[in-house]
């Protein structure tokens, strides 16, 4: 990048501008513990400056520099994923989001407010809270994710299945275009506000959204169902998702998954050894009955059980899923998109594949529409460990592989998951997706290198090789995979 540009960037916004190596290296990763090794011949992340913001109107300003001069341009405020959607892939400016963290205004009587692209979902929920207000849905991340990136994620989770995904409450954002314009994007405007979902930061920067919320539920109830095998878990989630009384959030769990939580102090030793199903419902007193009464058949048509005040202690904890890294020092796993008509039958090949490969494996997942849910998949590993952790990421590959089997894709693309892009989209989707690429940001400048194509080192049908290469020498390395031996 010129080096008068990054003066003159330095000038205009003095310490909100850095060019400092040690400042930058923060940028060059998100929650994936990934080494250089497997990064540096596919991107280059570490961003020539690092602008935080604080008006739309200095983000504009910045994406019409880059646009004149095609600097790459990637946005990033909360970082909480593992898929690389946020880090820089071509060097450029990296515009850091989270200054514009302000409510801008609250119509209290129509549960609507607008807000900062660069709140996290919690700041606005206490927020509102303190109004009589609440958000309809947030993500399980919601201390860390921010409100503008869930949006251009899938934006799904917790309150999903009752309110479906939060482009579906969005009104308007305010978005800065690639070409440095800002637009009021809306369900009318050309594009429409619906383009910016799953977009993953490629299309724009959202600045401000107007969004619908909700008043704050006026009880709450958590129950939490014990279940003996995957099957029966999925006949209780079916038999929740078919009543009008929804919960406002179901959460799930396998024993892999609850004897962990049981080492760690979260859980107890009954539920060590079950299959979970969190049922979180809330709303008036009548809304919470009718959802009690809900739980309460599931249990009968599932033939469960009753954890009683283990589900209040669940949702005290919804947000601290990361608390299983604990018994690490990392994880590795994937998440999967998946019919819940098929969580049965991949759980199955899940525990199959664990008692070939003894990774320690472990599922939870969230119910975010009466169809689907999103499913995680994971075991310990350590970075540290060379050839072991290669060998890890191929087997994440099978378990991806597992998911497609069973009628799933990953969720979320950004980099990492670009070779299984196919699996996402398809053939016709993916021109469309191209097309409106290829519309708004001709010289793709705007978080370059994500979503909807792989660089060469991980085409598809290489990564494909070479990964199911890596996992068959799982037989014969006796290195550290999940924290034991193979």
């Amino acid at each position: 990048m010129d080096a008068q540009i990054l003066e003159n960037l330095k000038t205009a916004f003095g310490d909100r501008a850095t060019t400092d190596l040690f400042e930058r290296g923060f940028y060059q990763r998100d929650l994936a513990p990934v080494p250089d090794f497997l990064v540096n011949p596919i991107a280059d992340t570490l961003p020539d400056i690092v602008i935080r913001p604080k008006s739309t109107a200095e983000v504009a300003g910045i994406a019409k520099l880059a646009a004149e001069k095609r600097i790459p341009l990637t946005a990033r405020a909360g970082g909480s994923t593992v898929y690389f959607n946020t880090v820089c892939t071509r060097k450029g400016i990296l515009v850091d989001l989270n200054g514009l963290d302000q409510i801008v205004a609250v119509e209290e009587e129509n549960n609507i407010v607008r807000v900062g692209a660069g709140m996290t979902w919690w700041q606005l929920e206490r927020a509102l809270n303190r109004l009589g207000l609440a958000t309809c849905s947030y993500p399980s991340s919601a201390q860390a994710a921010t409100v503008g990136g869930w949006l251009v994620m899938m934006g799904y989770g917790l309150g999903s299945l009752k309110y479906g995904p939060v482009v579906d409450q969005v009104i308007s954002a305010q978005t800065v275009m690639p070409d440095g314009s800002v637009q009021e994007l809306n369900a009318m405007s050309k594009p429409p506000v619906s383009w910016l979902a799953g977009s993953e930061g490629t299309l724009g920067l959202v600045t401000e959204i107007e969004l619908r919320v909700r008043q704050q539920p006026e009880t709450e109830w958590h129950g939490l169902a014990e279940l003996d095998d995957a099957r029966q878990m999925q006949r209780f989630i079916e038999s929740a998702v078919l009543s009008a009384a929804l919960p406002f959030n179901l959460h799930f769990s396998d024993p892999g998954c609850n004897a962990l939580r049981y080492r760690l102090g979260l859980g107890s030793e009954r539920a060590a050894k079950a299959y979970t199903v969190a049922f979180d419902a809330d709303g008036s007193q009548a809304e919470t009955a009718a959802a009690k009464k809900n739980y309460t058949k599931c249990l009968r048509i599932a033939n469960g059980g009753d954890l009683g005040e283990e589900g209040e202690h669940e949702w005290q904890h919804r947000f601290f899923s990361l608390v299983l890294k604990r018994e690490g020092p990392s994880l590795l796993g994937a998440e999967i998109w998946l019919p819940i008509s098929s969580l049965a039958a991949y759980l199955q090949d899940i525990e199959l594949f664990e008692s070939k490969k003894n990774l320690g494996l472990k599922s939870y997942g969230h119910v975010v529409t009466a169809q689907h849910a999103m499913v995680m998949t994971m075991f310990n590993a350590d970075e540290r460990d060379t050839i072991g952790y290669l060998q890890g990421l191929a087997l994440v590959k099978k378990l991806h592989d597992i998911g497609a089997k069973h009628g799933g894709c990953p969720y979320g693309v950004g980099l990492w998951n670009t070779p299984y892009v196919s699996r996402c989209h398809t053939a016709a989707e993916m021109v469309e997706l191209k097309q409106r690429k290829k519309l708004l940001d001709p010289n793709n400048i705007m978080n370059p290198g994500k979503v909807y194509q792989a660089p060469l080192l991980l085409n598809p049908a290489l990564f494909s090789l070479g990964m199911d290469f890596l996992a068959a020498t799982t037989l014969v390395y006796r290195g550290k995979i999940g924290g034991k031996q193979v």
